[in-house]
């Protein structure tokens, strides 16, 4: 005599179907879960229906949890999600301890490497024998066939009838509902200041020199044919160049080595690494010599110099904001030094010796 109960649960994005039963051989329970991911069907000896719902209310079993779950290889779904490991299950009926499950496997009509299965469990009442492997990820549009063959003693006792899927790209979701609160973590922690160190101005050789287009997108170098300097901490005259590498999204990298000689005669080596966008068509438009007319540029500056009265320079990580003019290719940057404070109260982290902030503080 057979009694079977049924229960209907949804939880967020997670919709399930649980059933139990039991009978002269014992208990048994089950659930089918049902996510935008994938479904699932999940068989349990010795069960309730009670002891699903609470996996399920806890966590243990849900949206993200669903790849740990098997997929029954008979319900193996014409798509998959691309670049996720498949955990399929097999049932092998009659069962042997002694039977080897091997997925022979081919993609777009290529052999690949067999997967061995592991055996799971067993089903005492039907004498089943159930078998687990993991696939490898599809790539996307990758369509791959499975073929399971069982083998005992180096012999093929039984071949499964064989299957396919694809590989599918998860489209993107919009969620329906209120965005969350911002995290705790989500606010700024650290006080931090800007000091203006002055204001870099250079005219570029025009025209410069362009190698084209190469493997790694166009590149370009500038010589600086004149440059000052003028602020409240560096005044003088600037040499050098910039390297840029303008790359197929249309952003520049640019990579700038520049001389300044100090009113005062110091020689300091400056390094400037950043970016510049041209916009998605830049690289496009740049091969046709087509540029933006003033873009935008934000630089990284460190300096190096021996000169005793500009040691400090040494220290500073430094900040470059401006803009080129490409007319007549004329660069214009503020620079500022960066120097990072204590964490802020509301961070609620430990503060050290406090010492006060040059500059700007943010």
């Amino acid at each position: 005599m057979y009694r079977i109960t049924a229960k209907l649960w949804q939880l967020g994005d997670v919709f399930a179907a649980g059933f139990e039963g039991c009978s002269s051989t014992g208990r048994w329970a089950g659930v089918i879960i049902c996510s935008s991911l994938s479904t699932n069907l999940v068989i349990k000896r010795n069960r309730s229906l009670s002891t699903f719902e609470k996996m399920l209310k806890n966590g243990a079993i849900g949206s993200r949890t669903l790849a740990d779950l098997p997929v029954p290889f008979e319900a193996l779904p014409a798509e998959v999600p691309a670049d996720v490991p498949l955990d399929l299950s097999f049932v092998v009926l009659p069962g042997h301890r002694s039977n080897i499950l091997v997925v022979e496997r081919s993609s777009n009509g290529r052999e690949l490497p067999p997967v061995r299965g592991w055996p799971d469990s067993e089903d005492p009442s039907t004498g089943a024998q159930l078998f687990r492997a993991q696939m490898p990820p599809l790539a996307a549009d990758e369509l791959i066939r499975y073929s399971p063959v069982v083998t005992r003693a180096g012999l093929v006792v039984q071949r499964m009838p064989s299957r396919s899927t694809r590989g599918v790209r998860a489209p993107a979701v919009t969620a329906a509902f209120e965005t969350p609160p911002p995290s705790p973590m989500a606010v700024p922690r650290y006080s931090w200041a800007s000091e203006f160190l002055g204001a870099l101005t250079v005219q570029l050789i025009n025209p410069p020199e362009s190698f084209g287009p190469g493997p790694d997108g166009m590149r370009i170098t500038y010589y600086i044919e004149s440059g000052e300097i003028h602020g409240p901490k560096i005044n003088g005259k600037v040499r050098g160049g910039d390297w840029v590498v303008l790359r197929r999204d249309g952003v520049g990298v640019a990579e700038s080595r520049i001389t300044y000689e100090t009113d005062d005669g110091a020689l300091l080596l400056s390094r400037y690494y950043g970016i510049f966008d041209l916009g998605p068509d830049g690289y496009e438009r740049a091969v046709r010599n087509e540029f933006d007319p003033v873009p935008p540029l934000v630089l990284a500056p460190q300096f190096i110099t021996s000169h005793p009265n500009w040691l400090w320079l040494n220290r500073l990580q430094c900040l470059a904001v401006g803009r080129a003019t490409m007319a007549d290719l004329t660069v214009r940057l503020d620079i500022y030094a960066i120097r990072a404070g204590q964490p802020l109260p509301s961070s609620g982290l430990p503060r050290g010796d406090a010492t006060g902030l040059i500059g700007d503080v943010h």
